[in-house]
């Protein structure tokens, strides 16, 4: 195939699919807000399951596997 070396008739290079880069940037950023929402839902969530073990005195490691595998 060969190449044109003549200009061409369109003056803009992007297609007329491609998104502007202030498009572009305002669905990074949403996206990003997106991610910061779950990340924060999931801290919260760890943090809920976490409380009651944390709430223990003494060695901390001893103590999960206590309430983790021990059978009352």
């Amino acid at each position: 195939m060969a190449r044109s070396d003549s200009p061409s008739d369109d003056e803009s290079p992007m297609t007329e699919g491609a998104p502007t880069a202030a498009a572009f940037a305002d669905t990074i950023l949403e996206r990003m807000a997106q991610q910061d929402a779950v990340h924060k839902a999931t801290n919260e969530q760890l943090a809920a399951i976490l409380a009651p073990l944390a709430r223990n005195s003494g060695d901390p490691a001893s103590t999960a596997r206590k309430q983790l595998f021990d059978t009352y």
